[in-house]
């Protein structure tokens, strides 16, 4: 499952972030949107919150299936500094 799934199946970017928010975790709305776009990711710190929201939900998912999601993005291209 993707970040992008795992975000929308969790009610959308504004909802994980209100319940982010709601769990003490200081994050706004265009981070969490952030983190569906290509190469972007949810950042291993958010994980443990992100499954309780998920848990809160009735919506299964566990902190390994977060890891695949990581595992799984295409990495981000680099970008060559000109000497």
């Amino acid at each position: 499952m993707s970040e992008q799934t795992i975000i929308q199946r969790l009610g959308g970017a504004k909802e994980v972030g209100d319940r982010l928010r709601d769990r003490g975790v200081k994050v706004e709305d265009v981070t969490v949107r952030s983190w569906t776009l290509a190469g972007r990711a949810v950042p291993a710190r958010y994980w443990t919150h992100i499954v309780a929201i998920a848990a809160s939900k009735q919506v299964r998912l566990s902190i390994e299936a977060m890891a695949e999601a990581a595992a799984r993005r295409p990495d981000t291209p680099k970008q060559e500094i000109a000497a």
